[in-house]
């Protein structure tokens, strides 16, 4: 059995006891919702990124932006299985690349499957420059992650130590 994510052992005062409890309880799921929101955030972002650098072709890509987690949502993901993700987002070296997904791209884009071979030497001859749509989209959320974050806490230790009027 997999040892637990937080432990703490307390002895004494039943009140610490119970507070201690309800914060394991409580703050892990309140931090989860934060990076789930965080993570949703990051992927609209993502997708209207690929979509501002005209990097929406055929749909692949965009369609497979998704969310994983793990540890009941403490530990968040969120990526692409595509694999020309990375090519999109960090560029490549040049290379001269297979020339029927060339021709296909060429055609769709409205310039005739003539226009393949001279499009692959040119990326044999540059590479293809980075057009980052990920990494912006996380930038983005990073200060309201936090946000979300300390907001988490800040309920969950309201819950724990709630105000007391006089």
């Amino acid at each position: 059995m997999a040892a637990p994510f937080l432990s703490i052992q307390t002895g004494g005062d039943a009140e610490l006891h119970k507070n201690i409890l309800l914060l394991l309880r409580e703050a892990p799921q309140m931090l989860a919702l934060a990076n789930m929101q965080t993570a949703e955030a990051v992927k609209t972002g993502a997708k209207r990124n690929l979509k501002q650098i005209d990097a929406y072709d055929t749909g692949t890509l965009y369609d497979s932006v998704d969310i994983a987690s793990d540890r009941g949502g403490l530990i968040v993901v969120v990526g692409t299985a595509a694999k020309q993700g990375v090519f999109v987002e960090f560029g490549t070296r040049p290379h001269f690349p297979p020339l029927d997904p060339i021709r296909a791209w060429c055609v769709r884009k409205g310039l005739g499957a003539a226009a393949a071979y001279p499009v692959a030497r040119k990326i044999a001859e540059r590479g293809t420059p980075e057009r980052p749509w990920l990494y912006p989209a996380l930038l983005a959320q990073r200060s309201w992650h936090g946000r979300r974050i300390r907001e988490a806490v800040a309920v969950a230790m309201s819950r724990l130590f709630p105000r007391r009027t006089a």
